[in-house]
């Protein structure tokens, strides 16, 4: 005899049972999911780390490699030592390194004399002429009391309690300065800010293999012939002392000697690139800066 109320317990047993198998596929399809991304995110560490000891393998073996090497007194470009290289280990991958001499702009660490706020002389209307390129010579004097160590003011300048009064640990410091934009320190696609003339990575002097040639133009004695003909001669032939400049047809005498206490031929600090290639399953890259005279990491960042 047919039974209405049978008939719709076995509906809801049905439509239960199939509400039960699309509940038991979309869970199976979940963990299937969630296993493949497990997978991809435990590989990726995987290789994360292998590419990381690799950097941190190759960082240390052209450090002590730089550091030893004494026997040339000069850092250039057409030196074999600065040309990308290849470096491939089996199983693992290939990665291209080059390491770039530094040195190379107005070294913002080395302003003052030892007392931490006289502006060096042989510095000063270089200093002067960052800020007249950068269109802000209002600048000049608040920054030198942003960084120097006494709490004076200077005239043209500004002390307040928000002034680090001391060397600078990252460019982007700068910044908290409210006269202070992003566009003035990085510049523009049209204009070049503060950080296109100014470094941290230099001992005081600018290493005139290096420098391109707007910061050349502005050292004591310098014009932009005269940073062209520098720049020009060193794409042939690597400066290696002041002498080399006096080779360089049309380069006055006296220029050479405005340039010899703010000038070198040599770098301190370096900077490394790693990039990992496709095939070693990564594409990480590595920005590496390190202090020659120390033997020592000074920056790391991983890209």
């Amino acid at each position: 005899m047919f039974s209405p109320s049978r008939c719709r317990r076995r509906g809801f047993v049905l439509v239960a049972v199939l509400m039960l198998g699309a509940l038991l596929l979309t869970c199976a399809a979940s963990f299937a999911w969630f296993a493949r991304m497990h997978v991809k995110s435990v590989n990726r560490e995987r290789i994360s780390l292998a590419n990381r000891s690799m950097a941190k393998v190759l960082t240390r073996g052209i450090v002590n490699g730089t550091k030893e090497n004494t026997r040339i007194k000069y850092d250039s470009p057409l030196i074999d030592w600065y040309k990308p290289f290849f470096f491939t280990v089996e199983d693992l991958g290939t990665w291209v390194v080059q390491i770039v001499p530094l040195d190379d702009k107005f070294p913002l660490r080395h302003l003052f004399l030892p007392d931490g706020s006289t502006l060096r002389n042989e510095l000063r209307n270089t200093w002067e002429d960052v800020w007249s390129k950068l269109g802000h010579r209002e600048l000049n004097y608040v920054v030198l009391d942003f960084l120097d160590k006494d709490t004076r003011s200077r005239a043209g300048g500004a002390e307040r309690e928000t002034h680090i009064n001391r060397a600078l640990l990252d460019m982007s410091e700068l910044l908290i300065l409210e006269e202070m934009t992003p566009e003035i320190l990085y510049g523009t696609p049209e204009k070049r800010g503060m950080a296109d003339y100014c470094t941290l990575w230099s001992d005081g002097r600018i290493n005139l293999n290096v420098a391109p040639a707007h910061v050349i133009e502005i050292l004591p004695g310098m014009d932009r012939p005269l940073a062209e003909k520098i720049a020009d001669y060193r794409e042939i032939q690597a400066l290696t002392g002041m002498d080399d400049l006096g080779r360089i047809p049309g380069f006055p005498p006296k220029s050479r000697a405005a340039l010899m206490n703010v000038a070198e031929f040599g770098s301190r600090y370096f900077l490394i690139k790693i990039e990992m290639l496709e095939d070693s399953g990564g594409g990480t890259s590595f920005s590496v800066v390190f202090d020659k005279t120390s033997g020592t990491v000074v920056r790391w960042e991983e890209i």
